[in-house]
């Protein structure tokens, strides 16, 4: 008798242990007796208890973050807008000019030399196009890479930025650029041209 009086509290702290590491998981159910209650771990790292499933699925949709506002303002910073996306323009309201520059983009290599060219435009708006539909093309545009790294040093911004955004849509085959990106990168709105090719061919 003695020695089950004993083992009485060993008995306890068993049971305590047992409860504890159910909680900490999923948690569980538990019935003295009397109604049925679930014990779930609340976002805080306490169990609480429920009467039933959907309460403690409630409870843990609509609590906070642990983390508190931190985690939310970290999460922020590299978040992004989404707003509305634009219908798909249909093709009969295209122009000509979109209807060709798809033809291009899916033409692929064969049409780089000739859009290399145009990257030699002394108009803007030629350059522009010619960057962008080279970057509709992807690793297919890869000839145009050395052309593109001079366009970073374009006198115009909207020319330098289409200019990065086509050689990360070349990707790994555009590796040359990595110098001159890293620049751009560290030293954003300095425009000063630094690289060895910064002319523009005639």
């Amino acid at each position: 008798m003695g020695d089950a009086k004993e083992m009485l509290p060993f008995a306890r702290y068993l049971t305590l242990l047992a409860l504890t590491l159910c909680v900490a998981t999923t948690g569980c159910m538990v019935s003295a007796g009397g109604p049925v209650k679930i014990i779930a771990t609340s976002p805080d790292g306490r169990p609480r208890e429920f009467a039933t499933n959907e309460a403690a699925t409630a409870a843990m949709v609509a609590a906070p973050s642990p983390a508190g506002p931190t985690w939310a303002v970290s999460q922020a910073a590299y978040a992004e807008a989404v707003g509305t996306l634009p219908p798909i323009k249909p093709f009969p309201e295209w122009s000509e000019q979109e209807a060709a520059a798809d033809a291009l983009g899916r033409i692929g290599s064969a049409a780089v030399p000739t859009l290399i060219d145009a990257l030699h435009s002394p108009d803007r708006a030629v350059r522009i196009k010619a960057i962008e539909v080279l970057g509709r093309m992807g690793s297919d545009a890869k000839d145009a890479v050395p052309q593109l790294v001079k366009l970073l040093d374009d006198p115009d911004e909207a020319v330098r930025k289409s200019a990065s955004r086509t050689l990360g849509r070349i990707g790994p085959l555009a590796d040359s650029a990595v110098p001159s990106l890293v620049r751009t990168l560290f030293q954003p709105n300095q425009f000063e041209p630094t690289s060895t090719s910064a002319a523009r061919g005639p």
